[in-house]
């Protein structure tokens, strides 16, 4: 096996161990031969780039990968007009992919409300990006950190707030920016994040919680809403680290 194989597999079973019951996975990566794109998939990526392409059908192959372990026969997964993913019907799911690799979740609907995955490079960021990515309070408490530490740790604030996006999207088809959530982690990668503002389906205070991880050379956020969800809970988690 290959050192390329084997990150993608450690991938796998990492994500497959942070997904709760009810939610499959699939990884597939840009690098490598995939299947090819299907007819309603192609006409949203024919324009771009030979990269971005790579990414998108690989993205989609991990898509029919996650329905295949769910037990639902592959299917296309078209790009709405939002960009976002146009999943079956009774399905939601979350693709998130790099330059090294791709990742898609999905799940009956009946029983999740919405799911988002990210995946990054554990690389910091730059100090000038801090600022559009965490709020007053967020930026406080990086100030407490090590100066050498605090690009990657604004990566992690990052790969939270784009898959709790992600995950809310089902339901409020909004965008905002990531201002609108106000992260805390806990030592060992949970995180909750409260929601600033109203948006469709979410009243301001809502509570989100999921959990960021480092796989590899790559970092790995998870956010679910099951069905029947509260959105009264106070953090659980509150240490920040």
């Amino acid at each position: 096996m290959t050192l390329h194989m084997r990150r993608l597999s450690m991938l796998e079973m990492a994500a497959r161990t942070m997904v709760p019951a009810g939610i499959a996975v699939g990884v597939t990566s840009p690098r490598d031969n995939v299947d090819p794109m299907w007819p309603a998939e192609e006409a949203a990526i024919a324009s771009a780039q030979d990269a971005r392409q790579k990414e998108f059908a690989a993205g989609r192959a991990a898509a029919r990968k996650a329905l295949q372990a769910l037990g639902r026969a592959p299917s296309a997964v078209p790009m709405g007009e939002d960009r976002s993913p146009v999943w079956p019907r009774a399905v939601v799911g979350s693709i998130s992919h790099d330059s090294k690799a791709c990742i898609a979740i999905v799940a009956e609907r009946d029983r999740y409300r919405g799911i988002g995955i990210d995946i990054e490079p554990a690389l910091p960021l730059e100090a000038e990006l801090f600022a559009e990515i965490c709020r007053a309070e967020e930026l406080a408490w990086l100030r407490q950190l090590p100066f050498q530490s605090r690009g990657l740790v604004v990566r992690r604030f990052f790969s939270a707030k784009e898959a709790i996006y992600k995950c809310q999207y089902a339901t409020s088809h909004e965008i905002f920016d990531f201002k609108a959530l106000s992260v805390v982690f806990d030592k060992q990668g949970r995180f909750d994040a409260r929601l600033m503002i109203d948006v469709n389906g979410f009243e301001k205070g809502t509570i989100f919680s999921g959990s960021c991880h480092l796989v590899g050379d790559q970092i790995v956020s998870l956010c679910t809403l099951k069905e029947g969800f509260d959105l009264d809970a106070d953090y659980p988690n509150s240490a920040m680290g």
